[in-house]
């Protein structure tokens, strides 16, 4: 019978190195990326379906907490069926990833930008009203609208992104379903309307929220990260 109180391999004392402890770092590192993996879009590089699930669900919660705002933008290009059947579907996948890039390179740091699937993405705005994000959702679609994709021989081509946003406060009653459904009709209306443009509720009616100031400590305290928080414990 194998004695249960037997002590594991140990490190060699005044050692440089230690087998078992560089397996184990090997171990964690491979966990660490196989989690990045799991959460990533692998076309893109965004963060897929999953965790834009779970961190919005997350952010609601810190709205309900810090009483400040955020906004979800659902994004979707233009008649990209008819790209696809124009110019394939590789040319298709680059300009999925230039799209992805422009949009990225276009947040801040607390920011999440995810691809919901197909030709749709999803963004996260914390600490954001409505009049902020609009401004930040009109940034990227002329962007986007700017933006060529070169194809051969001597070619370029352009999409365009339609945008519709909705705002989550801490008065809020919504569920995220309800939320997603709201910034979905904002993207109908976007689409209807002429497409290429985005789509709000009427904020300009209301003037309580549009100074909305957060400082740097209070950026750092609300928008840690859980996931950040468990792998800084060592746990």
């Amino acid at each position: 019978m194998a004695d249960k109180h037997a002590s594991s391999p140990a490190c060699p004392i005044n050692e440089p190195r230690c087998e078992h402890l560089d397996e184990l770092l090997q171990l964690r590192r491979k966990v660490a990326r196989l989690k990045q993996e799991a959460r990533t879009d692998a076309l893109t590089g965004l963060f897929n379906y999953r965790h834009f699930e779970q961190l919005l669900s997350q952010e609601m919660e810190r709205v309900r907490r810090s009483g400040l705002p955020m906004v979800l933008v659902l994004c979707d290009l233009d008649h990209f069926k008819e790209f696809n059947d124009t110019h394939g579907h590789e040319a298709g996948n680059r300009m999925l990833q230039k799209v992805a890039r422009i949009i990225d390179q276009q947040l801040r740091q607390l920011d999440t930008a995810c691809r919901y699937g197909g030709e749709e993405f999803a963004l996260i705005l914390p600490a954001t009203n409505l009049a902020q994000a609009a401004t930040v959702a009109e940034r990227i679609r002329a962007q986007v609208a700017a933006a060529q994709l070169d194809l051969p021989p001597n070619k370029t081509t352009r999409v365009t992104l339609s945008l519709g946003l909705a705002c989550f406060t801490s008065a809020c009653t919504l569920h995220q379903t309800d939320l997603i459904a709201r910034a979905d009709q904002q993207l109908y209306r976007a689409k209807q309307t002429g497409r290429n443009r985005v789509a709000a509720p009427d904020y300009r009616r209301s003037t309580t929220d549009t100074n909305l100031l957060v400082s740097a400590d209070e950026k750092a305290a609300l928008f840690a990260r859980p996931e950040d928080d468990a792998e800084g414990d060592g746990s």
